[in-house]
């Protein structure tokens, strides 16, 4: 054999491997091919229908709307006969007893004033002290939430028998007599617990259940703040939430809470597979229930069967 057609038939070899290789590899990226769709199939048609969704993070509450009487210790200093005060002290400021606070005068001359006792100076009384300075909670009607406000101008004189100012002992804490419609509460309230008051939404501290009671479709609730408010000194009534418990954690629907072989857990989806995770159940109010046990960047399956 010449070396030419040697030359030629080595070639022949080397192409022909070649091709085959190219056969090889090919076949093999096509079975590839198939069986990832085969298993993208598998997985689209086993989440199909399935609602998930990133996990929340977040807090639920017991929580009523509800109006309050501010219940303070005040005196009120009254008024002897006809005249105008002139003050000597800022509104709410802090007196000593014995502070001069000003002097009452009329057409006879003027005597001057001293506190009674240590406390906040307050100028402007509402009319409603009195009424309100032994209340009795089983004596309370709806009315009392309806009593008018009176002020005394400071453009007119004082009459005999009406405030001049009164003193609010600082020391001594506040009480709200709350009103809550029946109609709203759906979890169980306990005598002498602690609840977080709010004013405006915004925190005004926490306070303790000294007594309630049910009556007029209303629950009826006399709380005691834990110390003094300076928010609240000026006013009568207020519309006040109260939270008395609340739990933070992962939020779920209830639905999406299955039990597998005795464990409560959610589903998770993971990349192309889906998981069980157990958790532990901290609380649940209507359809969401508070969890532990899963983590911020989970994929939750909100509709899942009794197992996957």
């Amino acid at each position: 054999m010449s070396r030419r057609m040697a030359r030629i038939e080595r070639r022949d070899k080397r192409m022909s491997i070649i091709r085959v290789a190219l056969l090889l590899l090919i076949t093999l990226i096509a079975v590839g091919f198939v069986y990832k769709l085969g298993t993208s199939a598998i997985i689209a048609i086993n989440k199909l229908g399935r609602d998930i969704r990133l996990v929340e993070y977040g807090t639920i509450e017991d929580k009523l709307d509800g109006k309050a009487i501010v219940l303070n210790q005040e005196k009120v200093t009254l008024a002897q006969y006809e005249g105008h005060f002139e003050n000597l002290v800022m509104e709410n400021a802090k007196i000593g007893k014995g502070t001069l606070l000003g002097y009452y005068a009329n057409a006879q001359g003027k005597v001057s004033l001293r506190a009674a006792e240590a406390g906040v100076f307050v100028r402007h009384t509402d009319g409603l002290e009195e009424v309100f300075s032994n209340i009795d909670l089983q004596t309370v009607t709806p009315e009392v939430y309806e009593y008018k406000i009176t002020r005394v101008s400071e453009d007119q004189l004082i009459q005999p028998g009406q405030p001049i100012y009164k003193i609010v002992d600082n020391l001594a804490p506040p009480q709200l007599l709350v009103r809550f419609p029946l109609d709203d509460i759906d979890f169980e309230i306990k005598d002498q617990s602690k609840v977080k008051v709010l004013l405006q939404d915004n925190e005004l501290g926490k306070a303790a259940i000294v007594a309630m009671k049910q009556d007029f479709g209303e629950l009826i609730m006399l709380l005691e703040l834990e110390s003094f408010s300076d928010a609240i000194i000026n006013q009568r009534y207020i519309e006040v939430a109260a939270v008395f418990d609340s739990a933070t954690g992962f939020l779920i629907p209830k639905k999406a809470l299955v039990d597998n072989d005795g464990k409560k857990g959610i589903y998770c989806s993971i990349g192309e597979f889906t998981r069980f995770k157990p958790v532990e159940v901290i609380k649940t109010k209507d359809d969401i229930v508070i969890v532990k046990g899963l983590d911020r960047n989970d994929f939750i399956v909100t509709n899942p069967p009794d197992k996957m």
